[in-house]
C-alpha cells in the first residue's frame, strides 16, 4: 500500500496496543514500525534495478524480520523507556503487530510481497485492494486522528480508533467477498466466449474495490476486460494483447528477463523498439485505466539493455509510471465505476 496508508495503519494498530498506557508515544512508534519495512527502497541507489527489483517487498516484508526484528525493538524500547511500566514484551508486541499488519495489507495489492524470504523468493499477492484506496485508509485517518486529541484515559479514545480500525478491516473483508464474485463472472465469461485461459487473474482498479480488471492468458494471448459490481449486463467485452513472448525466447535463462517474468508473475507484453525491447508489465495497467477503445500506453514499463552484440541482456530500465490526469480520464472512470459506459 502507499506510504500514507502504512503510516496511518501502523499508528492506528500502536495506538490499538498500547495506547492507553504509553499515550500518543504508542501512535508515534507504529507510524514509525508501518514505514520500517519500506525503507528497502533506500538501497536501491546502491544496487542495479535488477537486484532493486528482487530487494523491494522482499526481506523487510518477511515473516521471519517480522518474528526476528519485533523482540530487537522491544529490548531497545524497553531500555530507552526505562522508567515506563509498559515491559521489553509489550513494546515487542506493537512492534510485531504493526509490521505483520504492514505486511498482509501489501500482500493484498497486487504488487507481491516475498512474505517467505530468506527461504524463498515465492511473491504472494491476493489482488483483492488497490495500492491507494481512499475508502480503506480514510477511516483509519479519520479514527486515529481524532484518538490523538483525546486524553490517554478517555473512555472515548479507544472506542475512536478501534471504530476507524473495524470499519477499514471491514472493507477489506469485504473485498475478498467482492473478488469472488468477480472471478466467478469472469470465469462464466470465458466459457461463453470460447477462451480457454491457462491461467487468469483480477485485480482492483483505482481508488476503490468496485471497478475490476481482469487478465486471462492464452497461448501467446492475454485477455483483458473491466467489470463494475454496479454493471447491469455482466457480459464483459475482452480486448486482446499479444505476448509476443517469442521476442524473450532468445535470452530465455538470463537473469534480467527472468526476474522480469518473476515480478510480473507471468503477466507481461513484449514489444520491439529498435534498438531494444520493451516489456510492459500488464498488472499496473495502461494510463487511461482500459477505460477508453483509444491506444494508449502501458504504466510499467521496463527496456532491456544488451551487450554490444545483442546476444545477452545485461539489465534494465524502468520507465516511470505514467498516467493520463486528464480530467476526461477521471470522469470516464467515476462513470465507469458506477457501472455506466
Amino acid at each position: 500500500m502507499d506510504t500514507v496508508t502504512q503510516i496511518t495503519l501502523g499508528a492506528a494498530v500502536g495506538e490499538a496496543v498500547l495506547g492507553k498506557k504509553v499515550g500518543n508515544k504508542a501512535a508515534a512508534w507504529g507510524a514509525l514500525f508501518g514505514l520500517l519495512p519500506d525503507l528497502d527502497v533506500l538501497a536501491s541507489p546502491f544496487v542495479s534495478e535488477v537486484q532493486a527489483l528482487a530487494i523491494h517487498r522482499g526481506l523487510t516484508h518477511s515473516l521471519f524480520f517480522c518474528v526476528v526484528a519485533a523482540p530487537i525493538f522491544g529490548w531497545l524500547l524497553g531500555r530507552y523507556y526505562k522508567q515506563s511500566e509498559v515491559s521489553r514484551r509489550e513494546w515487542s508486541v506493537l512492534a510485531f503487530m504493526v509490521i505483520i499488519t504492514h505486511i498482509f495489507i501489501d500482500v493484498c495489492t497486487s504488487y507481491g510481497t516475498q512474505v517467505l524470504q530468506p527461504f524463498s523468493n515465492y511473491s504472494l499477492s491476493f489482488n483483492s485492494i488497490f495500492i491507494i484506496d481512499p475508502f480503506y485508509t480514510l477511516p483509519l485517518m479519520a479514527g486515529i486522528g481524532i484518538t490523538l486529541f483525546l486524553r490517554r484515559n478517555s473512555n472515548k479514545r479507544r472506542w475512536v480508533n478501534t471504530t476507524g480500525l473495524a470499519i477499514s478491516s471491514l472493507y477489506l473483508v469485504v473485498s475478498f467477498g467482492i473478488k469472488a464474485h468477480v472471478d466467478q463472472v469472469y470465469t462464466q465469461n470465458f466459457a461463453k466466449q470460447n477462451i480457454s485461459p491457462e491461467r487468469y487473474m483480477t485485480t482492483p482498479a483505482p481508488f476503490s474495490i468496485f471497478l475490476w480488471t481482469g487478465y486471462a492468458e492464452e497461448g501467446d494471448t492475454l485477455y483483458t476486460a473491466l467489470y463494475s459490481i454496479f454493471d447491469d449486463d455482466q457480459n464483459l467485452n475482452f480486448k486482446s494483447i499479444p505476448q509476443n513472448e517469442q521476442l524473450l525466447r532468445p535470452y530465455k535463462g538470463q537473469l534480467p528477463v527472468e526476474r522480469l517474468k518473476w515480478f510480473s508473475q507471468g503477466y507481461y507484453a513484449v514489444e520491439k523498439n529498435s534498438p531494444t525491447l520493451l516489456v510492459h508489465d500488464l498488472r499496473f495497467g495502461r494510463s487511461d485505466l482500459w477505460l477508453t477503445d483509444e491506444p494508449a500506453p502501458f504504466v510499467w514499463n521496463y527496456r532491456l539493455i544488451f551487450n554490444e552484440d545483442s546476444t545477452k541482456v545485461i539489465g534494465f530500465e524502468q520507465f516511470e509510471p505514467s498516467f493520463d490526469m486528464r480530467t476526461k480520464v477521471w470522469n470516464h472512470l467515476l462513470n465507469r465505476t458506477l457501472g455506466r459506459d
